[in-house]
């Protein structure tokens, strides 16, 4: 099988990586325009959204459901809409009402993923490219849709889009490295470390150009809650299960691109602290870009490669860079969310995000060749 065909596969495009290959759409047909209207409202006067989402027509998604565009947009809008209702108050409700649960469930389904705001909506379909823009500046892109956190907010999703976008550029040569390697073929090896080693700097550049313009007291206050997943009690969906169900919100940990290259290198995650979140995290990843994850971790990995190669040096640069970006990931979230509020503060997935983020940095670093 070559690259291109494992890339066509997993819906995973050679430039945009994990991104759509097709800019996400903005508008839905005429009938669905009351979610899009409810939703672009919403940041007005959250506790108020309540009522207005309560009165909203049960709409029938079947026409969207043939269009992954369409299916996607519906996505990210009925998860906005049922996140947005849990959370618009202080108390988090207990039911989200019919006229979300029904339709969101037909389009969740479509898609494979689970009923929640997740990465896969609110960062990888929820931007478009202003004129001249280009996806590795956040600067020059737009959300489509947010919460309650304004400007502030856009920038916490547009900054993790060019990390995606800038993440890319990797995956084509991890997998020839890949595929050569089943081959007994190592010559390529040390260059894709290199490659890692210098991909993983770009993303790390990225991520501390966060607080450029994403204030931390802001995300706290108007973001967090909305990515935080639902209570411990559970949620209801009326109309489509009386069972309550408990739910990880939108967290990094689901993205594929980190996980890629962890699965790519040969990290493994084994302890109780990390392996039982990521791998839950997959669950809520598109079902092809979840495979993908398990095609890499079946085959040979640059660690093995790195040994037979004489390679050990570049892996050790690549174990590096990982690291780097990993102890600047544990600082930002500590000024976003322990310095805002206590030390048993959750991350957006709603886990005890430091110990994760130490036990996780560990388990890289451990493996080291020299």
């Amino acid at each position: 099988m070559t690259t291109e065909a494992i890339l066509t596969k997993h819906d995973v495009d050679p430039v945009r990586g994990f991104l759509p290959a097709t800019d996400p759409i903005a508008i839905l047909p005429d009938d669905f325009h009351d979610w899009a209207q409810t939703v672009a409202n919403f940041g007005d006067d959250p506790p108020a959204a309540r009522a207005i989402i309560e009165a909203l027509p049960i709409l029938d998604p079947t026409p969207l459901l043939k269009d992954p565009g369409y299916c996607h947009r519906a996505m990210l809008l009925l998860s906005i809409l049922g996140s947005g209702y849990v959370h618009a108050d202080d108390s988090p409700a207990a039911r989200i009402p019919a006229c979300i649960s029904q339709p969101w469930k037909r389009v969740a389904d479509q898609l494979g993923r689970p009923l929640i705001i997740s990465h896969a909506s609110i960062v990888i379909d929820n931007w478009a490219i202003e004129p001249g823009g280009d996806l590795l500046l956040p600067e020059t892109l737009r959300t489509q849709a947010r919460f309650a956190g304004g400007q502030d907010e856009d920038w916490f999703y547009l900054v993790t889009v060019s990390i995606e976008a800038a993440g890319a550029a990797v995956i084509p040569s991890i997998i020839d490295a890949r595929l050569a390697m089943e081959q007994d073929n190592t010559a390529g090896v040390a260059q894709c470390l290199d490659h890692i080693t210098e991909t993983v700097q770009k993303i790390r550049d990225l991520l501390n150009r966060m607080e450029e313009r994403c204030r931390p007291r802001v995300f706290y206050d108007q973001v967090r809650p909305y990515l935080s997943g639902w209570p411990k009690a559970g949620v209801i969906y009326d109309g489509v299960d009386e069972t309550p169900h408990r739910l990880f919100g939108g967290s990094a940990a689901q993205s594929s691109l980190l996980q890629a290259i962890d699965a790519a290198m040969g990290v493994t995650h084994e302890d109780s602290r990390s392996r039982p979140f990521l791998r839950a995290m997959r669950d809520y990843m598109p079902p092809r870009h979840r495979a993908f994850l398990e095609w890499l971790e079946t085959g040979p990995t640059l660690q093995d490669g790195a040994r037979l190669a004489n390679a050990s040096t570049e892996y050790d640069q690549a174990i590096e860079s990982l690291d780097l970006f990993r102890r600047d990931h544990l600082a930002i979230t500590a000024r976003y969310i322990t310095q805002q509020g206590d030390d048993k503060a959750e991350g957006t997935g709603g886990t005890e995000y430091g110990t994760f983020l130490r036990v996780t940095r560990k388990e890289t670093t451990d493996q080291r060749l020299d």
